[in-house]
């Protein structure tokens, strides 16, 4: 049993989270959204690693649609 609020992620998966904060996210509903999967997919106790990355972040289709949804909107430009 994983304790509250502790999660473990291997460093490839770190870096490429840190890349999808700065580069991808583009308000910080996708960063709590980011944190709630996380933390959703490490209650197993298992390490997170970059296999777990499209569960997290979605696939980089999800990511422009929604992106394309924000600019028609207005929430983004």
């Amino acid at each position: 049993m994983n304790p509250r609020d502790i999660i473990t992620i291997d460093v490839p998966l770190f870096i490429r989270l840190l890349e999808y904060a700065r580069e991808d996210a583009q308000t910080d509903m996708d960063l709590h959204d980011v944190a709630d999967n996380i933390i959703s997919l490490a209650s197993s106790g298992k390490t997170l690693t970059m296999d777990d990355y499209v569960s997290i972040v979605g696939s980089q289709e999800d990511i422009a649609e929604i992106r394309m949804m924000q600019v028609r909107a207005g929430i983004i430009k």
